[in-house]
């Protein structure tokens, strides 16, 4: 009679057993679903972030095509008074516009014939501002321009 009691005794242990194992299984598959959701919305973050990194982008040439251009004038020599263009792109962003500031002017040195006589230059950054249309992610640039001018101010 006592084998007959070890062999009841020996099955419970198998059940704990497998109780153990699917607690074990049942966490990791949890941890992975939580890992991929977290991947998931890190994801999304860095492709609105980049949306709206790329809308600057086409900001800044906006302002520096002809048809931005057209709408700043490179002549002013004003540091108090930046120009603003604003602009709408067909993506999902929003608040697009760059700010025109005159940052000085430099005098080329010219040709071994005419020194002196070269060709004047105003230099210009634009700041390029925007956020994806939700704005949870946003964009500042600055690129530099220079423009043709008749000559410096003394």
């Amino acid at each position: 009679m006592r084998i007959e009691n070890k062999k009841y005794q020996q099955q419970g242990f198998v059940l704990v057993m497998a109780l153990v194992l699917l607690a074990v299984l049942t966490l990791i598959g949890v941890s992975s679903m939580n890992s991929a959701s977290l991947e998931l919305r890190a994801a999304s973050n860095a492709y609105q972030h980049q949306v709206a990194f790329n809308a600057v982008q086409s900001v800044l040439e906006y302002a520096v095509s002809a048809d931005g251009a057209s709408k700043i004038d490179y002549q002013i020599s004003d540091k108090a008074t930046p120009q603003v263009v604003t602009y709408t792109a067909l993506v999902d962003v929003s608040a697009l516009q760059a700010s025109v500031e005159y940052s000085g002017c430099s005098a080329g040195d010219g040709s071994s014939l005419e020194e002196g006589k070269g060709f004047s230059f105003n230099h210009y950054d634009i700041v390029g501002t925007g956020a994806n249309k939700a704005g949870t992610a946003t964009s500042e640039q600055a690129q530099g321009i220079r423009f043709p001018a008749a000559a410096c101010d003394k």
